[in-house]
């Protein structure tokens, strides 16, 4: 029996415990849950409610508090229903086309997608007469009331308050000419409207006529503006749109839209006048691509230009991707097959082509770069070596000149270093020598034989008796080296050749030898010897001068017997000499008949006459190149 009492108790216990954690977790809901509270305490006539609850047994303590803040939202949503506040429903319309081209007829696969979103216009904060929520174990609940009257007044000032600051942007525009934000002030004027029918709802007796005043005034400011010229010069924008898209002229036509859409900004007509450009555009886009298959470049090009304006546009980037993968393909399979037969023109071309769109398979791209710097390489030099075989030495410079400037890493590069250095030693060599037969000859050497007449006292010139039977004389052999004095510079140039005619006077240094042995006795009528010559041989040195390498003058010594660097002063004759040559200029040499007249005596002697003539070669030498640095600069390596 006491088992089943003690039993009993711990029974009773347990249920007690139960119970009393079962009321401990249902909290007691506040009495503004209940409708008929709500109807009693908050009429319809002077108030709106909005409650609502959401279930959240399972939710942790964060997701919880985001779905409070949803639901505070959603009643808010649900009050501007209730209010009659206009709902703005932006339309995302997304459209993919699928473009499959069938004998030349378009099917157009066409999927929308809608999205749909509230956007509440009315800005002003809710004035709640009451806002409660609460929670227990299952669910949320949250309880929004507010006063007709008073949120009447907050939206009528609030349309006041924005009619006022739209009149004075309106104002300004007036002042400055300008309808560039007529859509704004047309915005502005719609949304205040809003305000004042919502508030009309709430409180037909509010008051409204300030309200009334500033939409009347704001109406008229928006009428001036919309007979502006900006808004004539609008109208005639958009027909020059129109037009050149009729033309087809889309590029142009999408530039002065976006132009305008800058200038005037936010205007719907605006908007919709691109998005039809762009349509228009678009349909164009296409049907090009369809039309010029055997024109993929200018498919790119015309596609680039309107993606240039729409780049997120799908459909035409998606075709122009499939275009260049195309051609991408075929034309790195046409470089490679140039590559191998090693046309280099072709070769190059293709790559060119290459270049000009986007790659579709970067490694082949670079290879067969690679392969045609290695072309072009190997055609480089075969080109060296046919030019230097050739002997086109100004050929092979100029061309290593111009790879040199193109590609500065050429400079690395010892096959063309080297024939560089090859072409520009014969160049430099062949520029010295055509710059050295530009100049005249600043030196002159003279070699000749003359035949010298016995000497003759000058008293006796015109009185010598008896009348000699035979002349005589003897042979002197002349050397001289002058340093020409140029006066008229004359390179005469017959066919290749250029002969050096230059005017000039010649001062120098003469030697000559006197061979007595050549002397032929001079005799009388009765055959007695008239003069003789001690010595077999004898020598001249004497200062030599030309005058415009026709007049002769000259001054010197002379001595008989062997040449002697002991001369013996008082057996010395000196003599002065006067004459003429008549040369016959070559190439680089003359050759010269002169003739002279020589007055010569000793210290002990009388005064002797001479006459001789002969023949002399006169070569020219020592052409001095004046530019000779600038053309080592040129060849500056070598």
């Amino acid at each position: 029996m006491i088992r089943i009492f003690l039993l009993t108790i711990l029974l009773a216990l347990c249920a007690f415990s139960g119970y009393s954690q079962n009321n401990r977790g249902k909290a007691e809901r506040p009495s503004w849950l209940s409708k008929s509270w709500i109807e009693r305490t908050y009429p319809t006539d002077n108030f709106i409610s909005v409650r609502d609850s959401v279930y959240i047994k399972k939710m942790n303590a964060g997701e919880i508090e985001k779905t409070k803040v949803k639901l505070d939202k959603d009643l808010k949503e649900e009050l501007a229903n209730r209010i009659s506040i206009k709902i703005n429903t932006v339309t995302d319309q997304q459209t993919r086309q699928e473009d499959n081209w069938e004998d030349n007829k378009q099917t157009v696969i066409t999927k929308t997608e809608f999205s749909e979103k509230l956007n509440i216009t009315v800005s002003a904060s809710f004035q709640f007469k009451f806002k409660k929520d609460f929670a227990d174990k299952r669910y949320q609940f949250a309880l929004r009331v507010i006063d007709r009257s008073v949120s009447a007044t907050v939206l009528i000032d609030k349309a006041e308050g924005l009619l006022k600051n739209c009149i004075a942007e309106v104002e300004v525009s007036i002042a400055s000419k300008s309808s560039s934000s007529l859509f704004d002030y047309e915005n502005k004027l719609d949304v205040a409207q809003q305000y004042w029918e919502s508030a009309i709802w709430l409180d037909p007796n509010v008051n409204h006529t300030k309200y009334s005043e500033l939409a009347v005034k704001l109406s008229g400011f928006i009428q001036q503006v919309k007979e502006m010229d900006s808004e004539k010069k609008l109208k005639e924008d958009q027909g020059r749109v129109i037009a050149f898209m009729q033309e087809n002229n889309y590029s142009s036509a999408v530039k002065l839209v976006l132009q305008l859409e800058i200038i005037y900004k936010n205007r719907e007509e605006i908007n919709d006048l691109l998005q039809n450009v762009n349509t228009q555009y678009r349909q164009y886009v296409l049907e090009i691509n369809n039309r010029q298959r055997d024109s993929p470049l200018y498919c790119i090009d015309v596609m680039g230009d309107f993606l240039s304006y729409f780049p997120e546009d799908v459909t035409v980037l998606k075709a122009l991707k499939k275009v260049e993968g195309d051609l991408f393909a075929n034309l790195i399979y046409e470089a490679e097959s140039a590559l191998r037969e090693e046309n280099l023109n072709r070769a190059i071309q293709k790559v060119r082509d290459l270049d000009k769109i986007r790659i579709v398979d970067l490694q082949k791209y670079k290879q067969v770069k690679r392969d045609l710097k290695e072309l072009k390489h190997t055609v480089v030099i075969n080109s060296l070596d046919k030019k230097w075989l050739d002997k086109q030495y100004t050929e092979g410079w100029s061309t290593i000149q111009k790879l040199i400037a193109d590609n500065a890493r050429l400079l690395e590069d010892e096959q063309i270093m080297s024939y560089r250095k090859k072409f520009g030693k014969k160049c430099k060599k062949r520029d010295m020598s055509n710059a050295r037969d530009q100049m005249p000859h600043k030196f002159s050497a003279s070699f000749g034989s003359e035949f010298r007449y016995n000497p003759t006292e000058a008293g006796n010139i015109f009185t010598a008796q008896p009348v000699y039977d035979v002349v005589s004389g003897y042979t002197a052999y002349t050397g001289a080296i002058y340093l020409r004095r140029i006066k008229e510079s004359s390179i005469v140039t017959k066919g290749e050749k250029k002969f050096d005619k230059s005017k000039s006077n010649l001062i120098g240094l003469k030697y000559s030898h006197l061979d007595f042995t050549t002397n032929r006795m001079i005799t009388d009528s009765e055959d007695e010897p008239m003069h003789t010559y001690e010595d077999s041989e004898g020598w001249e040195i004497s200062l030599d001068m030309y005058r415009n390498d026709f007049w002769h003058f000259g001054v010197g010594m002379r001595n008989n017997g062997a040449f002697s660097w002991k001369i013996d002063f008082s057996e010395s004759n000196y003599f002065t000499t006067f004459g003429f040559q008549i040369p016959f200029k070559g190439r680089r040499s003359c050759i010269a008949f002169k003739a002279d007249s020589w007055l010569y005596q000793s210290a002990e002697s009388d005064l002797f006459f001479q006459l001789s003539g002969g023949i002399v070669w006169s070569p020219l030498f020592g052409r001095i190149v004046e530019n000779r640095k600038s053309i080592s600069n040129k060849y500056n390596s070598f």
